[in-house]
Formats: C-alpha cells, sequence, structure tokens
C-alpha cells in the first residue's frame, strides 16, 4: 500500500514536533541561584553555572546590611562571608572563588553595626 505524500510530510513533522517536546529542556539560568533573607531588603547568590561567582546586594535604606555566608570545595569545612560594603547605594558585593565551587549559602540581613541576625535557611546547590 502506498502512502500519499501528503500523509508522509504530516507523519513526519508530527514525529519531529514529538522529538522536540520529549527533548529536556535546559534551564534558563543554569546553575545560578539567588535567595533574599526572611526580611527581604536585599539577595544574595551564586552567579554562574560553575558556582565560583557570589554576589550580596543591599536594595533597600532600611538600617540593616546584607551579606552572603557560604560554604565552599576548598576542603576546610570554613563559612566565608560577602557583603555588600555601601549600603543601599548603586553596585553589590561580589566575589570569584574559583577555583573553587560554592556548595551551599544562606543570605542574611542584620542591623548596621551588626546584630539582630535574620538569615534565610541553608541552600546546597553542589550537583545543581
Amino acid at each position: 500500500m502506498k502512502m500519499s505524500l501528503k500523509l508522509r510530510h504530516v507523519l513526519a513533522t508530527t514525529a519531529a514536533a514529538l522529538l522536540v517536546a520529549a527533548a529536556p529542556a535546559a534551564p534558563a539560568s543554569a546553575g545560578t541561584h539567588s535567595q533574599s533573607p526572611p526580611d527581604g531588603g536585599g539577595y544574595g547568590g551564586v552567579t554562574n553555572s560553575w558556582h565560583q561567582g557570589i554576589q550580596a546586594c543591599d536594595t533597600s535604606a532600611n538600617n540593616r546590611g546584607i551579606r552572603i555566608e557560604y560554604t565552599q570545595s576548598d576542603t576546610t569545612g570554613n563559612v566565608y562571608t560577602l557583603g555588600d560594603a555601601n549600603g543601599s547605594s548603586s553596585g553589590c558585593g561580589s566575589r570569584h572563588v574559583g577555583p573553587y565551587e560554592v556548595l551551599s549559602f544562606r543570605v542574611c540581613s542584620s542591623v548596621t553595626g551588626g546584630g539582630d541576625d535574620k538569615c534565610s535557611s541553608w541552600l546546597w546547590i553542589a550537583g545543581s
């Protein structure tokens, strides 16, 4: 039995569409993770797909500073800290930790000068 040219075209197009639909989609920002402290006022996160760029951004003039606390793959077990040194002025604190990879982080706010810490939960990002 001979299949018409039009039917073959429809079947081929349908099969191609199904293959495209079934393919896994890459995330829009693979490897980029961000969160805010519980009381808002800014954000912090890991900024590239190798988990080596970090930033802390204070976006609110509320007498509270923003910092990111993170662990990295250097086997020391230390918790490192990066803050946004200019407060809510333009620009963020940033750091590149390569050749290491950030393993986990949380974002905190505290009263300018220290105290009254409010931190997000630790976010484990290694392998994601």
